[in-house]
């Protein structure tokens, strides 16, 4: 876990955005940095208004549901290539316009992330085309193709990879701030995976989802290095939506205005969550400052769910809730962290189910 001091955004923003722009030749996913960045400046304004607080942040990686949820007796999974023969992608030019993935490169990355991700027993994998056309559509597979594929390779579940699709376009990008535009490479890809269970007629489900790489124009790829980046960001997307993930999340917690608060600080700083909560429940219990009172408390939330009960963090939250002054500068902090914990507690019942084969450890 990071913690860093609210004012440190300010520099830190300037210097992501700047990095972006200009230090990569390849952006992921423009839409997510942007949101990214858009909740950069919302906290920065924020610290603007109680830079005086003590307002510290909280960065830590947190386990989130995938989309598919699998039963338990699904242990062994096998990724097929059914996607349509292409022709040799050029290595020294790129086409803008409509073109299909490579579909050995593509099983191969799925398959790969997916043995990596270590959530089932066994990850086979089927590279060698089943696709024979070359027709840019979905191929359904017959119930007696996924028997004998589920047989030959072992698996409780079959995942056809049907299409990676890849529509590219050259784009002017403006940037607040920034004299000129951005000339760059547009790629949208749309992955299109089949769930076959054996015995069943039809997939049990179809998955899809569609997001962007970009480059900057005077670094564009040539077809064969766009299948090769599209092949590993479908993979990326798919492997999401069928198990588990990490990602960053962020929270704040107030860390002065009394020698309790600052305490518990050093506490944070030494991962010490039963100390920390000790000292800021010994303040909410003694402070008649209302101040204080909701500053511990939404400090108490944050030790309860970095302790594992998200329950008891939500408990905390609302048991200030109406003694905020609205508007006030812990009027925001309160919103922001209610807006995180609400979409956890969520998901929570689907991480559970997810990850109740190990036990629920994690």
């Amino acid at each position: 876990m990071n913690q860093r001091a609210i004012p440190e955004i300010f520099l830190s923003l300037h210097l992501y955005i700047v990095t972006v722009n200009f230090c990569c030749n390849k952006i992921v996913d423009l839409k997510h940095i942007m949101m990214k960045i858009y909740a950069l400046y919302a906290v920065a304004l924020m610290c603007c208004l109680v830079s005086c607080s003590s307002i510290q942040t909280l960065t830590f990686d947190q386990l989130s549901p995938a989309t598919i949820s699998f039963p338990e007796r699904v242990r062994n999974v096998a990724v097929v290539n059914n996607m349509p023969v292409i022709p040799e992608a050029k290595r020294t030019i790129l086409t803008l316009g409509e073109m299909n993935g490579n579909g050995k490169k593509s099983a191969e990355m799925l398959a790969s992330a997916l043995a990596d991700s270590k959530y089932f027993n066994q990850v086979m994998i089927c590279d060698s085309a089943l696709n024979e056309t070359d027709l840019a559509k979905r191929r359904i597979l017959s119930s007696q193709e996924v028997m004998q594929l589920a047989e030959e390779l072992d698996a409780d579940i079959v995942f056809s990879l049907d299409l990676v699709n890849i529509q590219t376009e050259r784009d002017e990008i403006f940037y607040p701030g920034l004299q000129g535009s951005w000339s760059v490479i547009k790629a949208k890809i749309t992955p299109v995976l089949s769930l076959y269970i054996p015995g069943r007629e039809e997939p049990m489900n179809v998955i899809t989802k569609t997001d962007s790489l970009q480059w900057d124009a005077s670094m564009a790829p040539s077809d064969r290095q766009m299948q090769e980046e599209a092949a590993s960001f479908s993979a990326y997307m798919l492997t999401q939506m069928l198990v588990p993930y990490w990602q960053q999340a962020e929270r704040l917690y107030y860390d002065g205005g009394c020698v309790e608060m600052r305490d518990a600080a050093v506490c944070v700083r030494e991962n010490d969550w039963q100390g920390a909560y000790d000292l800021w429940h010994s303040l909410y219990e003694q402070t008649r400052s209302k101040k204080l009172k909701v500053r511990s408390a939404i400090n108490l939330a944050l030790a309860s769910e970095m302790q594992g009960d998200v329950m008891q963090a939500e408990k905390w939250l609302k048991e200030v809730e109406d003694k905020i002054v609205p508007g006030s500068d812990e009027d925001v902090v309160w919103k922001f962290y209610a807006g995180q914990l609400a979409k956890r507690i969520k998901e929570f019942p689907h991480l559970n189910s997810q990850m109740s084969r190990f036990g629920n450890n994690f």
